[in-house]
């Protein structure tokens, strides 16, 4: 049970440390102290004070943050001053995270935590040393980010850990269908599909809903091309089959090249990869729509189906 405000401050003493953790909803730059309305999950808001000094990176509004605080006392007026802040996914496991941000934001239905464990069943699935090693080191190198982050601004998984959720996804229905088509290899489609939209944390800045420059000009394909290179190289593994497989996993992962795909899937693996993300992706927002759509009734124009309008059947 969270604590009333004036209780929460009462149980303070003076001269001590304590940390604090919210959402930013506003920063005043004052004389002495740049000023933080910090948003606590109890419901009320504290006012931390920050001495120019030590402010010791760009702080941004509707992002939450760690503080280390010192309670004082100042002119007749308890204040809580801070030396020191960071970013929670810095300080903070991927369930702590998962409680704050599914409380400020809209979140996966699936913590954080059951994606990172439903993932990496897959991961570990992944026998081909050359498959393995690349995709677990640039999934551990980029772990918090990936599974935090949405998939899109507008279109499906528009969620934090939507990106994950996307990914989890698509990895239990290859588990699926790669038990009735023996011929696919496992570890080539586990892999690609881990992979296959890791870039987007570089194209995207999802809380500015910004593409980012690399995301403008190169896009999350060639992004997450070039990531998979750069570990092949360090790795010694760059002139090998897999490597070469995996990357055209990434590049025709759109299937058509109006949709943006830089090739058409000829790899039996990428083909699947291309059908199961673009199944998820469209029924996920159908999913979402009819949701919201009384039965009986047809749906708004939905954009990723070709503008039609779906039923939903008054079934029990």
């Amino acid at each position: 049970m969270h604590l009333p405000k004036n209780q929460f401050l009462q149980e303070k003493q003076i001269g001590k440390k304590y940390q604090l953790i919210g959402k930013i909803t506003s920063i005043n730059k004052g004389e002495n102290f740049h000023n933080i309305d910090l948003l606590l999950l109890e419901g009320f808001s504290i006012n931390v004070k920050i001495k120019p000094d030590f402010f010791l990176f760009q702080l941004e509004i509707e992002k939450i943050y760690w503080f280390e605080v010192l309670y004082l006392n100042k002119n007749t007026k308890n204040i809580f001053i801070s030396e020191k802040y960071d970013y929670i996914e810095n300080v903070l496991n991927l369930t702590e995270i998962y409680n704050f941000y599914n409380h400020f934001f809209k979140c996966s239905a699936l913590s954080f935590s059951d994606l990172d464990q439903l993932i990496q069943k897959y991961l570990y699935k992944i026998k081909n040393p050359i498959l393995n090693n690349i995709t677990k080191n640039l999934y551990f190198k980029n772990q918090k980010k990936f599974l935090i982050s949405p998939a899109a601004f507008k279109m499906h998984h528009n969620y934090y850990g939507g990106l994950g959720f996307h990914t989890a996804i698509i990895l239990k229905n290859a588990d699926a269908l790669s038990e009735v088509y023996s011929f696919l290899n496992r570890d080539l489609l586990y892999s690609g599909i881990i992979l296959h939209d890791m870039a987007k944390i570089q194209e995207f800045d999802f809380f500015t809903k910004k593409y980012t420059k690399e995301g403008i000009l190169l896009g999350h394909l060639i992004l997450g091309v070039n990531n998979i290179h750069e570990e092949a190289v360090f790795l010694g593994f760059q002139n090998s089959e897999e490597v070469l497989s995996l990357k055209h996993l990434l590049i025709s992962h759109h299937g058509l090249l109006e949709y943006g795909s830089i090739k058409k899937p000829q790899i039996s693996e990428a083909l699947l990869l291309w059908y199961l993300d673009d199944i998820d992706a469209k029924l996920s927002t159908l999913g979402d729509i009819l949701k919201n759509t009384e039965k009986g009734t047809f749906s708004e124009p939905i954009s990723v189906l070709n503008q039609k309008n779906f039923y939903n059947p008054d079934l029990n």
